[in-house]
């Protein structure tokens, strides 16, 4: 199933998010899409540290959404 991974920083006071980057890939399933993106986070030289990352679908649907915090360090 095709993926899109965006990784991004949360603005403290509201919903606003700053995405650092994007990647699109293909994946089995959902689970394997997480697993990838939790690689991708520790791999990718991304300008700022993320604070969440999100998955969407072929058709801009979020799928999944985890948040990074010290208790959830990934």
């Amino acid at each position: 199933m095709p993926i899109r991974i965006e990784f991004f920083r949360l603005h403290n006071r509201s919903t606003a998010r700053a995405r650092l980057n994007r990647i699109y890939c293909v994946s089995p399933d959902l689970k394997d899409a997480i697993t990838q993106a939790e690689s991708l986070l520790k791999d990718t030289g991304m300008p700022q540290e993320p604070d969440a990352f999100a998955l969407f679908d072929d058709q801009g649907n979020e799928l999944y959404q985890a948040r990074l915090t010290p208790t959830n360090p990934i």
